[in-house]
């Protein structure tokens, strides 16, 4: 039987796919983007760093930028919207930065701690030049 805390992330995992379902495809959002690369690379204190992640979106795809924190215990996850808005800006064109992730690690035993994983991001917009 799931317990409370896997239930929880169970639910939020399920909001998470229905508001990626219904954001606006980047082709209306954004028509001048023809790609838009978001690579995010992990550091964690602990020994068990998650590996880093490519993401490449092109203009059917969802314009949602919300990725859950890859630690398999942690409630958390990185909201990357304004940075990704930055990127595909006109005069710009690729964005970087980091967060720290603001979610609770459980542990078997039920305690929780903060999660503090840092992401390292960069989001690079390719625009279409005849648009």
């Amino acid at each position: 039987m799931p317990s409370n805390r896997d239930a929880m992330r169970q639910s939020r995992g399920e909001q998470l796919r229905k508001a990626r379902a219904a954001a606006e495809r980047l082709r209306k959002a954004f028509p001048s983007i023809e790609q838009l690369r978001i690579e995010l690379s992990f550091k964690d204190a602990g020994s068990s760093t998650p590996a880093d992640q490519a993401h490449v979106l092109y203009p059917p795809a969802p314009a949602f930028f919300t990725y859950r924190c890859p630690c398999w215990n942690c409630d958390g996850e990185f909201e990357l919207d304004s940075a990704a808005r930055r990127a595909m800006r006109p005069a710009h064109r690729t964005e970087v930065g980091s967060l720290e992730c603001r979610g609770s690690r459980f542990s078997e035993s039920g305690s929780k701690r903060p999660c503090d994983l840092q992401l390292n991001y960069a989001i690079t917009a390719v625009r279409d030049e005849v648009s």
